[in-house]
């Protein structure tokens, strides 16, 4: 009989510039399956037709879900390193970024709970490390807004949580590492 591999699908998650893209990239060293953030690449094609987040929040949110959505049920079929897989930023997320302009809806409130990741490591903001670019158009207040919405819309899915201290990069792939 064979056995049946399930792996475990892991969130890095929080608000802008708070170091997760930096630890995904570690972990990718290390062979890792890691899911890389959707929303940079989504933001890039649409500035190309000239709109932006601000400009339509909507239309770009469901690009990136459908984006995360897929990588999700990708990971059924994935072999990878330890049944571990890594994703830079959730689905939840896109509903928690909605609220926090004022345009979620029923429809987005709703979406989180039909997708249940095994264990969301939460990254909180760290002015010190905090940058913006050209796709990170939040200022460090808007990360402070976000944040809290981000946890909430986690817990209120009933995923297990873990923050990650604002330690070195090495150390938050240790810590994360340690607590799978």
């Amino acid at each position: 009989m064979s056995e049946i591999k399930i792996n475990k699908r892991i969130v890095l998650a929080g608000g802008p510039s708070t170091g997760k893209t930096s630890v995904i990239d570690e972990l990718k060293k290390k062979n890792f399956y890691c899911f890389e953030e959707a929303a940079r690449e989504i933001f890039d094609e649409f500035k190309l037709k000239g709109l932006e987040f601000k400009t339509d929040p909507i239309e770009i949110s469901k690009n990136i879900f459908k984006k995360r959505k897929f990588d999700f049920e990708a990971a059924e079929r994935l072999e990878c390193k330890d049944n571990l897989i890594f994703y830079d930023r959730g689905i939840h997320e896109v509903t928690a970024y909605l609220r926090s302009i004022g345009s979620s809806s029923n429809y987005w409130n709703k979406l989180p709970l039909e997708y249940k990741y095994d264990l969301i490591f939460l990254f909180e903001p760290w002015k010190e490390i905090y940058k913006k670019d050209d796709n990170r158009i939040e200022d460090f207040s808007d990360a402070l807004k976000i944040s809290p919405l981000i946890t909430s819309i986690y817990k209120q899915s009933g995923i297990k949580m873990i923050k990650v201290p604002n330690i070195s990069i090495e150390e938050r792939v240790r810590f994360i590492l340690d607590n799978i």
